[in-house]
């Protein structure tokens, strides 16, 4: 198994793969932290407003509009598509699904709607999962993610048609969300959404539509932020980690892919060995070219729709782990030589200017009469041991303690 170091090749090592994964979820939760929450997305899907016009929000439609305008400024993401729906009696696309530069003249149009009719909720369905099934990119179905807004209990025959629209866009890969204002029927927005976590209840009114965007952005953004490494070895198994936010939205973590486009021919699809909510630890396919780049996409529903991102990870040429181990250890054997060479010199200074002094001038360090002050500034282990013993050079016997004594 193969570790990206950088540089122009890598190396291959179980101990640093761990350091390296382990550093790599701390970096995901400092981001995290430090990332203000519900400020944006960066998911890269296809998302549909699918609003109420109907009679009863007459008087309330700039604070749908200004809701609607407000949520969808906070996903940012260059590969996020939008579309505009509205119902009453009738449903109408406003805008089709299309991507940021023409969401501008949408929202003109959305502001300048005249609401009136009935509340057919099912015909704002049916008008999102036409596009949803037309809606591919790359060969591929894009993830959608609807959010339906009602101020009002529909009859039983609206809401079992409305609950079978929003069923036949699930069957499609999309995700529902419900924002119900007022009057409305919680059950009834629980069956239509995903499950009753989808749904956001505004029971203070139009006017507090506000205060629930941040609630709204933070349970419906799904997105891929980076991967790491995003560059791996040519014919080695590695596993990567997908950092982003919202992969526990899923509704069967089981049914989680890793979607890697190779070379934008081939596309290869593995299941994740770790699910957290802000990073997914996939294992990378076996690439055995340098140079082949595979972009990454995750399905949150087992391959029948995918987050799309600009992320992309790349095979380089990588060395062997023993050819490794015998390079660090030269280097090292380097370093000891060089240490050697540089100390070598001064310790054999102090050895030998302690063994001059004890040639030319020996002391008793225990005679109180000797004005000469005891050899103490030896450095190291060996001159230390010089000085004790007192020994002299076997070069040099006449110089000795004895022979000094009788001399004097």
């Amino acid at each position: 198994m193969c570790v990206w170091l950088g540089g122009s090749d890598c190396t291959l090592s179980d101990s640093v793969q761990a350091a390296w994964l382990s550093l790599s979820l701390l970096r995901t939760a400092a981001a995290q932290e430090g990332r203000e929450a519900g400020s944006s997305c960066y998911g890269g899907f296809d998302l549909y407003f699918v609003l109420d016009k109907s009679g009863s929000v007459q008087h309330h439609w700039n604070e749908i509009y200004y809701f609607v305008h407000h949520l969808a400024n906070k996903f940012i993401s260059p590969q996020l598509r939008m579309s505009f729906i509205v119902f009453s009696t009738e449903g109408r696309i406003l805008m089709r699904l299309t991507e940021d530069r023409q969401i501008r003249a949408g929202l003109d149009e959305l502001q300048s709607v005249s609401p009136g009719g009935d509340t057919f909720m099912h015909k704002g369905f049916a008008l999102a999962s036409e596009q949803i099934y037309y809606g591919t990119a790359d060969g591929y179905r894009i993830a959608s993610v609807i959010i339906a807004l009602t101020d009002g209990e529909l009859r039983e025959n609206e809401f079992d048609l409305a609950s079978r629209e929003a069923d036949r866009s699930r069957q499609l890969g999309a995700s529902v969300y419900c924002v119900g204002v007022k009057d409305f029927n919680e059950t009834q927005l629980a069956t239509i959404a995903d499950s009753k976590d989808h749904v956001f209840p505004v029971n203070n009114g139009f006017q507090a539509l506000q205060g629930v965007i941040d609630s709204i952005l933070k349970k419906s953004c799904i997105e891929i932020l980076a991967v790491e490494p995003s560059r791996i070895c040519a014919g080695e198994s590695f596993e990567v980690v997908v950092r982003g936010n919202g992969f526990l939205h899923a509704r069967d973590v089981d049914r989680i892919l890793c979607s890697f486009h190779i070379n934008d021919s081939l596309t290869l699809m593995e299941r994740p060995l770790v699910v957290k909510d802000t990073y997914l630890l996939c294992p990378a396919p076996v690439l055995k070219d340098e140079g082949t780049t595979a972009s990454l996409h995750v399905s949150m529903n087992n391959g029948l729709s995918f987050i799309s991102s600009s992320v992309t990870i790349t095979t380089v040429a990588c060395s062997d782990g023993p050819y490794l181990v015998i390079a660090l250890l030269i280097l090292l054997l380097l370093i000891a030589m060089a240490l050697l060479w540089w100390f070598w010199p001064l310790c054999c200074t102090v050895v030998s200017q302690a063994l001059l002094s004890l040639i030319l001038w020996p002391v008793d360090a225990a005679d109180p009469k000797s004005d000469t002050p005891e050899f103490s500034a030896c450095s190291c282990e060996l001159c230390r041991t010089v000085c004790e013993s007192r020994t002299v050079s076997p070069f040099y016997p006449s110089l000795s303690k004895k022979d000094n004594e009788t001399d004097v």
